[in-house]
């Protein structure tokens, strides 16, 4: 029986130091990278929204300055990364840049104006599953997406089981609406709304080569920024891409 508790003892004794690290590493916030430019926002409100999360370690980085970094493989250092830009100017190294950090599994999560983005690389479209169509990019005008400013949605819960959409009951909420769009049919739709000044999908899942991508329509300011359920949404985007 001796030899038996000493036994015992020295396995407790290796267990439990790997059990606290499991939990530690548990309990580590994740690491995110925010990428801004393009477009103006509240930057004050947007930055307290990240701010006020503990579970999120949160690095800001604006464009052009985003791009290089990319091309120099620095956003392998993040679990996710948040794109928040309306930019167009890319070169082809850092497509290739793109493309290779989807192929290293980084989550990514688009909000609301960065379905603006890179309207003349056609492949961009296929990561994010969709694409506003801008004046200017489109042969024919009366084919543009179009915006408007704080118009109430109504907002269906297609799939409250997937992660990002949790346990999540129908909502409104004041933002930016976005008509006119062009949402591909690979997409998992989460979200909808009937308001005639919007597209009817508002949030959606993806997948391309190893990365999660979740893209969310709302965003455009403050009201947004201050909305639980926008703020729900985008947290459990972050954390399950």
């Amino acid at each position: 029986m001796k030899s038996l508790s000493i036994i015992f003892y020295v396995a407790l004794m290796v267990w439990l130091p790997l059990v606290s690290a499991g939990n530690s590493r548990m309990s580590e916030p994740t690491t995110i990278l925010v990428v801004t430019g393009g477009h103006a926002y509240d930057t004050t409100a947007f930055e307290k929204m990240f701010a006020q999360n503990d579970n999120l370690n949160v690095d800001m980085l604006g464009q052009p300055e985003a791009n290089e970094a990319m091309e120099n493989d620095r956003f392998k250092e993040y679990d996710a990364v948040v794109f928040y830009d309306m930019w167009q100017d890319i070169t082809e190294d850092q497509k290739k840049a793109f493309i290779n950090l989807t192929k290293q599994g980084v989550g990514l999560v688009f909000l609301h104006h960065s379905l603006v983005s890179y309207q003349e690389w056609d492949e961009f479209e296929k990561i994010i599953g969709g694409r506003y169509l801008q004046k200017g990019y489109v042969d024919d005008p009366a084919l543009a997406s179009d915006f408007k400013h704080d118009i109430k949605m109504e907002v269906s819960v297609l799939d409250s089981d997937h992660p990002v959409a949790k346990n999540m009951k129908d909502f409104t909420i004041l933002d930016e609406g976005y008509s006119n769009l062009k949402v591909r049919s690979f997409v998992n739709t989460l979200l909808t709304t009937d308001h005639p000044q919007c597209a009817d999908k508002v949030a959606w899942t993806n997948k391309y080569n190893n990365s999660r991508i979740v893209y969310l329509l709302f965003g455009h300011d403050h009201k947004a920024y201050q909305d639980k359920n926008f703020r729900r949404l985008l947290f459990n985007a972050i954390e399950w891409v």
